[in-house]
Formats: structure tokens, sequence, C-alpha cells
């Protein structure tokens, strides 16, 4: 990855190689080797609002967000169901909003890739 800062404008390319592991805990995984990688590649000056991307392999694993994300999905098919049990079939060219404190459960039926936008009550320290 290589950043540059341009007149305040923070950019950022997406690496060549592999993103760096970004373990699920075991005790979230429900079945299969939901196996995550990703990277933040911005953040603004107080931490609270960073971007980045994110893979993951097939699986199926319940994520309770202790942030604000946004995403849009590149590639994979992904049935995500929130707690109270609406289901979203998510896939390519998909954008999604996960608010603070919501539960979801994923099953990730193809490999995902996705960019995602997190705004965290706290700075977001890497």
């Amino acid at each position: 990855m290589t950043q540059s800062e341009i007149l305040g404008m923070i950019t950022a390319s997406e690496p060549s190689g592999p993103l760096a592991d970004m373990p699920i805990a075991p005790e979230f995984i429900t079945a299969g080797n939901p196996v995550a990688r990703g990277a933040v590649f911005n953040q603004s000056a107080d931490k609270t609002l960073s971007s980045g991307l994110w893979t993951c392999e097939p699986g199926e694993f319940d994520w309770s967000y202790t942030w604000d994300e946004f995403v849009y999905v590149f590639e994979g098919e992904v049935t995500i169901t929130e707690e109270g049990g609406n289901s979203y079939d998510v896939g390519p060219g998909d954008m999604a909003h996960f608010p603070l404190g919501s539960k979801a459960h994923w099953n990730v039926k193809k490999a995902v890739r996705k960019f995602f936008v997190l705004k965290t009550p706290e700075p977001l320290e890497l």
C-alpha cells in the first residue's frame, strides 16, 4: 500500500499482495472455516472514520457491530441474517449499512471481497 497526502486529502492504493490476517474469533464461528483478511487504508485525523478492504472465505459466523459500517461488495455471495430474523442475499454491486449495536449472522457462500467504511465511537487504533 502506498499512501500520500495531497492538499489535506489522503489517498491509498490497493496492495498488490495478500491482505493481512484479520481472524474471526473462534467462538463467533458457527460453521466451516471463514478465514478473514483485511486492511485499513485510510483514517480521519481523529481516527473515528476508517476505510479499507476485507475478504473472507466460505463459512458462517455471528458478528456484533461495535461501530457503524457501510460496505460495498466487489465479489462473493453472502446471506446475512439480522438478529430478529430478516435475511438478505448480498453479492457483487450490493451496498449495505450495519448500524452500531446491531448483530448479524454471516453465511459466506462464495468468497467475499468488500470495501468498508467504519464510524467508531472512539478512535480506532491500528
